[in-house]
């Protein structure tokens, strides 16, 4: 797979710390964290200014959009629920704070197919439900980054309707 940059937007830090890690291994630097290792000396004074200062105005989903336009990637993961109204309004924030990146939806089972098909509407070029992600999330990567969609085969009955409608 050619180097491609990565970043992982869930509000959840924890699920979002284990994507990170099953992904570091094969992505390496192509990774892209807001944290640093410990080998690199973090220069981004104003992130870690940020970081510091209590934001009580601030919901989990802005203040991912803004860790997310920080990084700049060229796929971007996106980990969410999409039957919660505050994921559905991080899915278009992100979708408006970063136009260029290729998103690539991870949700759990229990996403409706209609909801999957807006979030193709706002733009994400692909969705892969969680235990699906563990065995072809490097493969949606590089078929999303190559510039073509990632759905699974029985979604796309419906949305050629939607296209032809």
């Amino acid at each position: 797979m050619r180097p491609v940059t990565v970043a992982i937007a869930d509000s959840d830090c924890k699920r979002r710390a284990e994507y990170e890690n099953s992904l570091r291994s094969e992505l390496g630097a192509a990774l892209l964290t807001s944290v640093k290792s410990s080998g690199e000396a973090s220069n981004d004074s104003l992130f870690a200014d940020r970081r510091r200062k209590t934001r009580a105005t601030v919901t989990a989903g802005e203040d991912e959009v803004f860790r997310i336009r920080r990084l700049k990637p060229r796929v971007l993961l996106i980990n969410m629920d999409l039957g919660a109204d505050e994921d559905c309004a991080m899915l278009v924030s992100m979708r408006r704070a970063c136009p260029e990146a290729l998103m690539v939806l991870l949700a759990d089972d229990s996403a409706q197919e209609d909801q999957i098909l807006q979030a193709l509407e706002i733009g994400i070029r692909g969705y892969l439900s969680r235990k699906a992600a563990k065995s072809q999330i490097l493969k949606a990567i590089q078929v999303v980054d190559d510039g073509e969609a990632w759905v699974p085969r029985k979604m796309l009955d419906k949305i050629m309707r939607r296209v032809v409608h």
